[in-house]
């Protein structure tokens, strides 16, 4: 049984070679991401967070 199917399958790519290579738009299967842009950080007055020596 392990011969028959081997046989299928090998003959079954054979016939689906000249098919592959008309390279089919696959562009469609995966949408594109796009990610925001970040957002900026928080302005604060005074000398919070900076080191004044």
């Amino acid at each position: 049984m392990k011969h028959i199917l081997l046989t299928v399958t090998i003959a079954a790519s054979a016939f689906a070679a000249p098919a592959m290579a008309f390279s089919v738009d696959m562009s469609s299967l995966t949408p594109v991401l796009t990610f925001p842009a970040p957002a900026p950080e928080p302005v604060t007055q005074g000398a919070g967070g900076v080191d004044a020596q």
